[in-house]
């Protein structure tokens, strides 16, 4: 992608692909390559907002390098400076891609990413009160279009998103789900879970763990990540329709966060081993003090008498909490399981733009296909959900 740069200090003074400064304050955005997710301002950027684990420099370098290009995706970084040479204030990553003729501006998502979030250097904004010049400046600087689309959306980034890019919201049909953590595990278990799934999970641990060679574990090393992102995405093999992990290029994208964060301490991979042998892989990001669980892989065949999917949440809860842990996400997707853990549901939402008379047609016609899908789904069929799903009754 070509780099380009916007300077402005009001709505007026700005013209697509024309610098001009004004007399004040001059906000400087300018388009870069995915390069920048690896620069050490990125990543100081980040560190200071209130981004999620899904703009991670790490997960957008892997998305960039691996995913993107399967996907017939271009990387579309806007990166806003205060004034000309300064530290970055905020970036927007998103991507650009065409399906159908149509060309889609949109968060950096491709079906991977569960929360779409501005970068934004939170001291900076506080000090902010002409959103309408900035967004003047973004909105010079973006690609041509003919629908813009950000999804998904917590309700703590909305407001960000509108002070950015134009749009109308509007609230998704699925959910996140998260459970606020205490300390220690048991007085956990004493808030969060009813009598009667405490004491069915506490059979479930006693019968599995007082079996010998049973473990739980945390997976370290590069050869043994390895076998173990091979193994769960195995183990999900013929599971779930159009599951996120069966395309080689999601394969060596999750592979990829899964080696470089487990050096970061940005992943986590846990397994479930019974007599030397795993019988279960989970895959997590960890940021902020939350634990976000995102894969699962158990040999329900041979297994599916211990629950291993259970038996993996639990274990993952009580090592996040042995480690500070805050919150424990599920991350997307209504599945009933989640709510046996004492989860709060947090609505998502989707911005979207049509500048252009074709995208007002084909978004349309996108939203007619999702009505259709939705009311020929008996549950939640998101990729998220797909992605998630342990096949056990009770989760």
């Amino acid at each position: 992608m070509d780099r380009s740069m916007v300077i402005a200090s009001s709505p007026r003074s700005t013209e697509k692909g024309h610098a001009e400064t004004g007399a004040a304050t001059a906000y400087v955005v300018e388009a870069v390559t995915e390069a920048f997710f690896q620069s050490a301002d990125y990543a100081a950027l980040h560190a200071r907002s209130k981004a999620t684990a899904f703009q991670h420099p790490l997960w957008l370098q892997a998305l960039h390098k691996h995913l993107a290009p399967s996907r017939g995706a271009q990387g579309v970084t806007l990166v806003g400076r205060p004034g000309p040479g300064e530290p970055p204030c905020f970036v927007l990553p998103m991507i650009t891609r065409k399906l159908s003729g149509v060309t889609i501006l949109e968060s950096a998502d491709l079906g991977v990413s569960d929360y779409a979030a501005p970068v934004v250097d939170s001291v900076w904004w506080e000090r902010q009160h002409d959103h309408n010049a900035v967004r003047a400046c973004v909105a010079a600087a973006l690609p041509s279009h003919d629908i813009l689309r950000v999804k998904p959306i917590r309700d703590e980034h909305l407001a960000l998103w509108q002070a950015f890019v134009p749009g109308s919201t509007k609230t998704l049909g699925f959910s996140a789900h998260a459970s606020a953590l205490l300390a220690p595990v048991e007085h956990w278990r004493e808030e969060a879970l009813t009598d009667s799934f405490a004491r069915y999970l506490a059979r479930k641990r006693k019968r599995f763990f007082k079996t010998e060679g049973a473990k739980f574990v945390v997976v370290h090393g590069e050869h043994a990540i390895a076998r173990a992102m091979e193994r769960l995405a195995q183990l999900r093999e013929g599971r779930f329709e159009q599951d996120v992990i069966a395309a080689p290029a999601a394969r060596a994208f999750y592979s990829a966060v899964a080696q470089s964060g487990a050096q970061a301490g940005f992943a986590r991979i846990y397994a479930l081993e019974l007599g030397g042998d795993a019988i279960g892989y989970t895959f997590c990001l960890s940021f902020g003090g939350r634990l976000h669980y995102l894969l699962i892989g158990c040999d329900y065949q041979t297994h599916g008498r211990h629950s291993p999917g259970l038996l993996l949440y639990d274990g993952m809860i009580g090592d996040w909490i042995e480690a500070g842990g805050e919150i424990f996400d599920f991350t997307i997707g209504d599945e009933p399981f989640k709510a046996d853990f004492g989860t709060v549901a947090t609505p998502l939402h989707v911005l979207t733009h049509t500048p252009t008379v074709r995208g007002a047609i084909a978004l349309t016609a996108m939203r007619w296909r999702e009505r259709w899908r939705e009311a020929s789904a008996a549950t939640t069929t998101t990729p998220f959900a797909r992605r998630q799903t342990s096949g056990e009754d009770s989760g």
